[in-house]
């Protein structure tokens, strides 16, 4: 059977989450000027992607990536500039069936357009949008409405929560399943009518609410998380104490993990009056102990890429990074280790501060994250756990904030309310004042656990940390309580 041919460019968040959703039906071509994330994809996905180091703003590095046609390129960065670039090469000089790339602002989505490219604003859009987009699962209507697409068809995937679910369980006040097309016929669905596995359907109603549901609809998704593998695989410095180790089996017990394996360069120190601590928690627990003679996100990925059963969670202390004698003091240096731990370990990260059970989820609605994705991560834990769900908006000044900021702060507001109707749960909207990151870790006191995603998690070196420091990064990095890091495969970039 001829596999469609697919051009990924950038391996940042999105394409990491794209790359790792995505069938063997496709034949898939990466470039990234980045060697190592290169090299990493290649080591990973190995005869499931070709691999291109180079600027793919190149006629010549494009040439390479496309050679023999290409079905779909998708352009992931978030660079602008970059993207906006690729688009015009590609439209000048070659002929590609489709272009897909997300968009910043918008007078550069509008020059994206010009140029035929597909578009996906990068503070809405998602792995799962676009894999949508390339299986066509869902589409626009033309022709009729408003054309602000608030009508959409898709079909529901069989690994859907929502297969085998009431209509009635997802219909929130602003959206609605019209019609439903099933083996060749029309069912008029009621609330009692029970959605199935590839059924195509009809939905009308607000844009937003239709895109949420859509997503809900066509998303491949398994227990959580186990769409992203099933052994929980902890790393150790050293300095990891014994309730790092408690929440350890905490994870265990509340998620469907058949294994643990803990990677360590240096064992955990002894616990005064317990000799030997470590290693009698080994026995105990039949976790599994892999030895890395040095301590770095590198080596890590290269041991994910040899095993077999691939990571649902990775944990690591996060008491052993604020640790005032830590190599990395520097929060520019924790926040860079994190990250790039982040990108290629390509599952969620969880920064223990051993603040279980975890009774109340919260998330913070800011800027640079996708809130939805975070609230659907909150629903997948709560199906294991009886728990809370809490999200976080601080409230623009009136004084300093711009135009835009209250438009986004409305956006994430309708967002909650939204995500609620469609899981009919309550979501506790908090909304605070003042500076973000002080009003945000100021009520995290009040949780166990703190959700986010990786698509506002910037790196940055030691000026511009100082200069111009990221809420995101500062919340994860002075959280009191545990933090999980999702990467954007159920949503987010």
């Amino acid at each position: 059977m001829k596999r469609n041919k697919l051009v990924i460019v950038g391996l940042g968040a999105i394409g990491w989450a794209l790359l790792k959703s995505l069938s063997r039906e496709y034949e898939i071509t990466c470039i990234d000027v980045d060697k190592n994330s290169v090299e990493v994809a290649g080591s990973l996905f190995g005869d499931r992607a070709r691999v291109i180091v180079g600027d793919a703003t190149s006629r010549l590095v494009l040439e390479k990536a496309v050679e023999g046609g290409a079905d779909t390129v998708i352009i992931t960065t978030t660079k602008e500039v970059v993207n906006i670039e690729v688009a015009r090469v590609l439209h000048d000089h070659f002929s590609v069936k489709r272009v897909i790339s997300v968009g910043i602002d918008k007078e550069n989505i509008g020059r994206l357009k010009e140029l035929g490219v597909e578009t996906e604003n990068i503070f809405s859009a998602s792995a799962t949008g676009l894999r949508n987009k390339i299986e066509s699962r869902s589409r626009e209507a033309h022709g009729i409405g408003l054309g602000k697409k608030e009508i959409l068809e898709c079909e529901v995937h069989p690994n859907s929560r929502l297969v085998n679910k009431k209509v009635s369980l997802i219909a929130p006040y602003s959206c609605r399943i019209g019609i439903v097309y099933r083996d060749g016929n029309i069912v008029i669905p009621d609330g009692d009518t029970i959605l199935k596995a590839r059924d195509k359907v009809v939905m009308l109603g607000e844009p937003q609410s239709v895109k949420i549901v859509s997503d809900l609809l066509t998303f491949s998704s398994r227990h959580f998380p186990l769409e992203y593998g099933s052994t929980l695989l902890a790393y150790l410095s050293g300095k990891e104490k014994e309730g790092f180790f408690d929440e350890l089996s905490y994870l265990m017990s509340i998620f469907p993990l058949a294994k643990t394996v803990i990677v360590y360069s240096n064992k955990p120190q002894e616990v005064p009056g317990r000799e030997d601590y470590f290693d009698a928690f080994m026995r105990k627990t039949g976790f599994t102990g892999i030895e890395a003679k040095q301590a770095s996100p590198d080596v890590l990925a290269n041991i994910i890429s040899g095993m077999k059963d691939k990571p649902g969670i990775v944990a690591i202390s996060k008491r052993s990074f604020i640790d005032p004698v830590s190599p990395f003091y520097l929060d520019s240096s924790r926040n860079r280790f994190l990250h790039v731990l982040s990108t290629l370990t390509a599952c969620p990260l969880l920064l223990s501060m051993e603040t279980f059970p975890y009774n109340k989820l919260v998330t913070p609605a800011i800027g640079g994250i996708n809130l939805r994705s975070a609230i659907e991560t909150a629903f997948a834990i709560s199906s294991s756990i009886d728990t809370e769900i809490s999200a976080v908006t601080v409230e623009p000044s009136r004084y300093i904030s711009s135009g835009e900021e209250f438009v986004d702060f409305g956006s994430m507001k309708t967002t909650i309310s939204g995500m609620s109707h469609i899981y009919k749960a309550c979501i506790n909207s908090i909304v605070v004042k003042g500076n973000p990151v002080k009003a945000i870790l100021g009520e995290l006191a009040n949780h166990n656990l703190l959700l986010i995603d990786t698509g506002g998690w910037k790196q940055q070196g030691l000026i511009a940390s100082i200069l111009e420091p990221n809420v995101l990064s500062r919340v994860i990095l002075k959280s009191p309580v545990s933090v999980l890091v999702t990467p954007p495969v159920e949503e987010t970039l």
